[in-house]
């Protein structure tokens, strides 16, 4: 028996995602394309995203983390890794001795990477954060220009990009808003004499939704669009991609029960007709949440079968009465494609299912490339 892989898994095709950053690529042109591989490239397996993306076009990668940096660093990854969050005080020596370049927003923090850059006869690289409507971090636009200053008159650092995040990427009025407080933050501060080579502020949606976010611009952020998500019908008319993930477990269980019989925790499902309930090996354990009780919808045999009943720690009911000819060690589809039908995750669930007991399966060359799970790594020959 192979421990490497049990009833539940996730499947991950680099080959689709190679295609996917191709196709971003293509429609971008000469822009950079920076391939946003934080919280472990959104489940996907952060080291073998950033190669995959890196193979194919992209030139810079984004993490969430200074960890997640270092962390391909040590894989031996060696493009320029930007960290778009903030690092801690006390940090400094590992971002520069790793050549991580770190989003700024405030001068002390600027101050102590230059300090300790100049300790070791380095210059550390920075970006700096707009704000111009996220309400998170960044300066305001109208601080821009000082900041940019005085950060210039620091002799360990350079100011090698500057970049803004948009709030709603569905609303094109207040990203168009933004866009020209960011537009506005640039030409100030080029007018005053300072160049800043970098310069960005085009996420997934915003690639898709509004060119000028790129086409005036020297790099791209996408994330969703890498890993097949499309963040409207729209998206379709512009990019082609596809979902890069299955998200797979079997039916380890049958049994047919009749009307008025309640299902799992609380009984919050209760039968209305003679039913064929099918137990599956997965649940909130495996990262399938909770919040799919009695609302979600898997794939057996490429026909739909609804979640029945609360989703337990490691097993959920499905209602399989209307699909034929199924049996025990049917595989079922959590999220993916089975057959010509594909089942989408909420978006922010697809980001919970990273748990280490679920072993992930790359694809690579359109075969098993390598198995990760807690057992470790095993690769497969061509």
């Amino acid at each position: 028996m192979d421990l490497s892989i049990g009833p539940t898994y996730v499947e991950i095709n680099l080959d689709i995602i190679g295609k996917n950053v191709r196709s971003i690529k293509k429609l971008i042109r000469d822009k950079k394309l920076l391939a946003v591989v934080k919280g472990d490239a959104y489940t996907h397996g952060i080291v073998e995203v950033s190669q995959t993306a890196l193979e194919n076009g992209a030139s810079y990668l984004g993490v969430g983390r200074l960890e997640e940096g270092i962390f391909l660093r040590m894989a031996g990854i060696k493009a320029p890794i930007l960290n778009m969050c903030l690092n801690m005080k006390g940090q400094e020596r590992e971002l520069i001795e790793y050549g991580i370049t770190q989003t700024v927003c405030d001068l002390d923090s600027v101050k102590r990477i230059s300090d300790e850059a100049a300790k070791i006869n380095k210059i550390a690289k920075l970006h700096l954060k707009v704000d111009t409507g996220m309400g998170r971090i960044g300066v305001f636009p109208e601080e821009a220009v000082d900041f940019v200053a005085k950060v210039d008159e620091m002799k360990n650092v350079e100011l090698e990009g500057i970049f803004t995040h948009f709030a709603t990427p569905h609303d094109l009025e207040f990203m168009k808003y933004q866009l020209s407080l960011f537009i506005k933050v640039l030409n100030d501060i080029d007018t005053s004499g300072y160049h800043i080579p970098i310069k960005h502020c085009a996420s997934s949606a915003a690639i898709t939704a509004l060119p000028e976010t790129y086409k005036k611009f020297d790099m791209v952020r996408p994330g969703d669009l890498i890993y097949g998500v499309y963040n409207s019908e729209e998206d379709k008319k512009v990019i082609d991609i596809k979902f890069a993930q299955n998200f797979k477990t079997h039916i380890i269980f049958l049994k047919k029960v009749g009307p008025g019989v309640s299902i799992g925790y609380d009984r919050t499902y209760t039968t209305n007709k003679t039913t064929i309930v099918a137990t599956l090996a997965a649940g909130y354990n495996d990262g399938y949440t909770k919040l799919y009780s009695n609302r979600g919808i898997v794939l057996v045999r490429g026909m739909k079968a609804p979640v029945i009943g609360r989703v337990c720690a490691d097993q959920t009911m499905i209602d399989v009465t209307d699909i034929p000819n199924v049996n025990v060690g049917d595989e079922a589809i959590l999220w993916g494609r089975q057959k010509d039908k594909i089942i989408m995750p909420v978006y922010d669930f697809l980001l919970m299912s990273d748990k280490s007991r679920v072993p992930k399966i790359f694809i690579k060359n359109y075969r098993i490339w390598k198995i990760k799970s807690m057992f470790g790594e095993k690769f497969f020959q061509a």
